[in-house]
């Protein structure tokens, strides 16, 4: 095969040098590409994949015919039809992140530590942009089938399409960081089993993210992160994401927790919940309900929620410069637009299209007294 120059193509194989030093004999899977002649052969932890691509011999075989590997000393010769192929040896967590050099530090960032409560448009996203970032470590959390209904604005695809959100999202993270430690649990935050998160968490390095779209489990998930020492970020979102809004709480810092800012009763947001089904204009059409906001509305949000992230998990880190923790209250919000045919009367309260309010303030409850009353509690025990 020859390339757009006319120069010929020869078959090349993609290898982890983990997988060359120890090379076993038996199957092996990955991809390969026809255009490019490239034959990606899949990290340790996802062989069993992808393609079957043939097979690795011991030394002495004759090459088969196809694809196949002959495990020579130290090294593994690859052929195709008997002729010996190209190989460029890559460094998986290397290569990976290596554009995050100078940025993120990947030794750094592989030990954090992030619970997704909540897998659907908006976890998806955080985790597969955490997982882009560096972390290592996530225990994924939601009780949900994915369905065709969710794929305009989930980060997985139609393969995924009725497996379990944390068992498809678990797959991409994988496609990302095959070394990736995942937790499952495939219900909500009330259930999850302690020893669970007794053995997850670290002081610190964990930050717990209510992806849920529902202020009564954000309430909770706040407060048993307070319980391990450990942030928590919010991100939610106002009807037809016409807005969104961020709240985080770090331990020990003299911060209200959620519960205290917006929990219960608060009229500081309209914030959507998930169990208010919103029906469309197509009131004559019986059954129609949507839920609101298109992908790119609820990225643009969600993917300022997960700076914020990002600096959280790296607020003990002397070398990294914070991009947005230094400049946003406690409370922000968020929107796509100013315009009240879109988002009605209260979109008014924005100035312009994008904005991203630095304002707001929130405090404590009365039953607080100045003080946040979990903090206290587990202070005292």
């Amino acid at each position: 095969m020859k390339n757009f120059f006319g120069e010929e193509i020869k078959k090349t194989v993609f290898i982890s040098n983990e997988q060359i030093i120890n090379a076993t004999l038996g199957e092996i899977y990955g991809k390969y590409f026809e255009d490019t002649e490239i034959i990606n052969i899949y990290p340790t932890e996802l062989q069993g994949t992808g393609e079957l691509l043939g097979e690795i011999f011991d030394i002495g075989t004759k090459p088969s015919a196809g694809f196949c590997g002959i495990r020579n000393g130290s090294s593994v010769d690859f052929y195709y039809d008997g002729e010996k192929l190209n190989v460029e040896i890559y460094e998986l967590y290397q290569d990976i992140f290596s554009r995050n050099k100078g940025i993120l530090e990947t030794p750094i960032m592989n030990n954090k530590r992030v619970v997704i409560l909540g897998c659907g448009s908006v976890g998806s996203l955080v985790a597969l942009e955490l997982a882009r970032a560096g972390v290592g470590n996530f225990v994924l959390a939601d009780p949900d089938t994915l369905e065709y209904h969710n794929l305009c604005r989930h980060q997985c695809g139609i393969e995924d399409v009725g497996d379990l959100k944390v068992n498809a999202l678990s797959r991409k993270i994988r496609n990302i960081n095959p070394k990736a430690n995942i937790v499952k649990f495939d219900g909500v935050i009330e259930n999850i089993p302690k020893e669970i998160l007794d053995d997850f968490c670290e002081p610190g390095e964990t930050v717990f993210v209510g992806c849920a779209d529902n202020r009564t489990a954000d309430v909770y998930s706040n407060r048993i992160s307070i319980y391990y020492k450990s942030s928590f970020v919010s991100i939610g979102f106002w009807e037809r994401a016409y807005a969104g809004e961020i709240f985080y709480h770090i331990p020990r810092q003299g911060m209200p927790c959620y519960e205290c800012a917006l929990g219960y009763g608060s009229n500081l947001s309209v914030r959507a919940e998930a169990n208010h089904h919103v029906y469309s204009n197509q009131e004559n059409i019986e059954g129609v309900k949507f839920e609101p906001g298109i992908s790119v509305d609820i990225n643009f949000i969600t993917s300022i929620g997960i700076k914020l992230i990002i600096d959280i998990l790296n607020n003990n880190n002397d070398n990294y410069r914070p991009r947005l923790l230094n400049n946003l209250t406690q409370y922000t919000l968020i929107c796509n637009t100013s315009d009240p045919e879109i988002g009605g009367e209260m979109v008014e309260i924005f100035s312009y299209p994008l904005q991203v309010t630095t304002s707001l303030k929130v405090g404590f409850g009365k039953q607080c007294e100045g003080k946040c009353k979990y903090e206290v509690e587990e202070n005292n025990d």
